[in-house]
């Protein structure tokens, strides 16, 4: 059986069309999608009526690109066997991120913070919970619920034995964990997906948010009952935009 996956957008809204030899399974909007058409955006709007349009605009393609090289940095450490000396799997990480087309597309700014962001993990022995990596940039579907799909950054087995979502964020200035809700739903979300597509029963997910202040990244964690509860209230979100954005009418 072969499974193929197409972008597509409907009605501005990023969805993922999933087939299997040819025949369309389903079409499902992504996580990032739900979390962010249900959101409360008094705060965000305000804050670009603050600041301007244009300005907010460029501040979040910036925050993008450094998160997308801080990311592809993480995937190339830890694509290396981590019986290597941390030293030689840096050096031999960064020499690969050379060679890598899509952090090379980027500009100077943006590689500079993005390593930067990416090297305050290394520094700080983040990745030593990490046993083994199951998959990285696995991208996961399920049509419970009305169906979702999403990329989940890492899933892997850690030196406890727990299986974990692992996401990496990027952060101007540390965060209070009262602002990252909607990233507890995105997790909780990726591991009932990663249950309904590979069977891999997730223990906990831990998120991880590096900033351009401390070096010191942020580290937050949700138990199994933890997932179980941030699940069922991303549920009610995502038949909430079903509800709203039904595709039969569009």
């Amino acid at each position: 059986m072969t499974e193929k996956i197409k972008r597509v957008e409907i009605n501005g809204f990023r969805y993922y069309q999933v087939s299997n030899d040819g025949e369309i399974v389903g079409t499902y909007p992504s996580v990032t999608t739900v979390l962010g058409e249900t959101s409360d955006k008094a705060g965000l709007d305000a804050w670009k009526d603050r600041i301007g349009i244009e300005k907010a605009d460029q501040i979040g393609r910036d925050s993008a690109n450094r998160g997308t090289v801080m990311h592809k940095l993480c995937e190339i450490y830890l694509n290396l066997p981590s019986s290597m000396k941390p030293k030689d799997r840096l050096e031999e990480a960064l020499a690969m991120a050379k060679w890598d087309d899509e952090i090379e597309g980027f500009d100077n700014r943006a590689k500079i913070v993005g390593g930067m962001m990416f090297y305050n993990f290394v520094r700080s022995n983040s990745f030593d919970v990490i046993k083994r990596v199951i998959c990285q940039e696995k991208f996961l579907w399920t049509p419970r619920d009305g169906g979702y799909a999403g990329t989940v950054d890492n899933l892997s087995e850690l030196i406890d034995s727990s299986n974990a979502v692992v996401d990496f964020k990027t952060a101007k200035k540390p965060k209070d964990e009262k602002w990252i809700e909607d990233y507890k739903h995105q997790v909780s979300a990726y591991a009932v997906a990663a249950y309904d597509r590979l069977k891999i029963k997730v223990d906990t997910c831990r998120i991880w948010i590096s900033n351009e202040i401390n070096t010191e990244p942020q580290y937050f964690e949700l138990n199994r009952e933890k997932i179980r509860q941030y699940y069922f209230s991303f549920k009610d979100r995502l038949i909430d935009f079903h509800q709203r954005h039904p595709l039969d009418q569009q």
